[in-house]
């Protein structure tokens, strides 16, 4: 009996080393043609790429418009402009107070709405109805100047502008500056991440509020200029929070609430790169798009700045906002698998700034 069974092992032994043989070179013959397709795949896709960033660098080189053209353009046809901001840079400010020159020399503007905690209001007032110019009542107020993104002398760029513009315009085309943000934004301290997450999600309802009551509701004519960091700039979609231990907290960007309220009036400019090499969180806001990269490593480095009407050129693009990532939490932008067009009308590219030049 034993000895059977001692043959029976060994036949079976026999089937399966036939089996393993017969199996084998199927096995490898079907993983190998698996991974010579996802191979081939990865590199049409990164070819593909390739051709439509050559296409919208040239695109760039040859349409690109003058920016605050663009912007002034635009406002001959929506009478509320968001303006996207990269909080921790400081040409975006500069940028912006060119836009308020031009567009109150030409088609007109009224109010400008800033990314400044509403409370700080009367000393904005009190520095715009100055007479001479006492710049006391922002310089010693350095939230209203966004010292926590450490651009406090770019931010006075725009308040600055502004009362000058008043002082030549006349009170008839005096320009009204409007806080909008969440009082106690950004916070003083370190929050832990719900807490700062759910004070975050607030802030875009809080703004369009504003935008709405202090704004809109007494003025349904009026040009606006709304200057925000890039997320709230976004006319379509939302973000997520996401944190740990926590469920996810949606966010509706201030842009996308307001051309729900009034569609066909809000025109959407997202302003690229920038930021300051360091400098990430929740707090300091939109960083920069994926093709800001791309471009400044394609274009000619005294590349002037230019401004795009967002189309299909930029759909290769794929999920084109970069994320916030904060320590425990994360903010990414909505729906997945959006495309550039989705979620802006213009796109600014404003060059390689001080600071990120030596790292080209």
């Amino acid at each position: 009996m034993a000895k059977a069974r001692r043959k029976g092992r060994r036949r079976a032994r026999r089937h399966l080393r036939r089996w393993k043989i017969r199996i084998a070179p199927t096995t490898l013959a079907l993983g190998t043609i698996v991974a010579l397709a996802v191979a081939a795949g990865a590199l049409l896709d990164r070819r593909a790429a390739t051709v439509a960033l050559d296409e919208l660098v040239t695109h760039a080189l040859e349409r690109g418009r003058d920016p605050v053209g663009l912007v002034v353009s635009a406002a001959r046809a929506y009478r509320v402009i968001v303006l996207g901001d990269v909080p921790t840079s400081g040409a975006p400010k500069h940028f912006a107070a060119d836009v308020i020159e031009a567009l109150a020399r030409g088609p007109g503007l009224d109010v400008v709405v800033l990314e400044v905690e509403a409370s700080l209001q009367p000393f904005i007032d009190a520095y715009l109805h100055s007479d001479p110019e006492n710049a006391a009542p922002l310089l010693t107020t350095p939230a209203a100047l966004g010292e926590h993104w450490g651009v406090s002398r770019d931010y006075m760029a725009i308040y600055r502008r502004i009362w000058r513009l008043n002082q030549e315009l006349g009170p008839e085309r005096r320009i009204r500056v409007v806080a909008a943000d969440l009082p106690g934004w950004p916070p003083r301290r370190p929050l832990p991440a719900p807490e700062a997450a759910r004070l975050f999600a607030q802030r875009d309802a809080h703004m369009a509020g504003i935008v709405e009551d202090a704004v809109l509701a007494g003025a349904p004519h009026a040009r606006v200029l709304v200057f925000v960091s890039g997320y709230h700039a976004l006319s379509r979609g939302g973000g997520v929070l996401e944190f740990a231990g926590g469920d996810e907290i949606p966010v509706t960007w201030l842009a996308a609430r307001l051309r729900e309220r009034h569609p066909g009036e809000v025109f959407s400019v997202l302003v690229d790169g920038g930021r300051r090499p360091g400098r990430s969180g929740l707090a300091d806001g939109f960083t920069e798009t994926v093709a800001f990269d791309l471009l400044r490593e394609r274009l000619p480095r005294n590349q002037p700045a230019f401004a795009l009407r967002v189309d299909e050129r930029f759909d290769f693009l794929d999920e084109p906002i970069r994320p916030v990532r904060a320590p425990g939490l994360t903010l990414r932008v909505e729906p997945e698998g959006y495309r550039l067009r989705d979620v802006a009308d213009a796109y600014v590219y404003l060059g390689i700034p001080r600071g990120l030049e030596m790292t080209r």
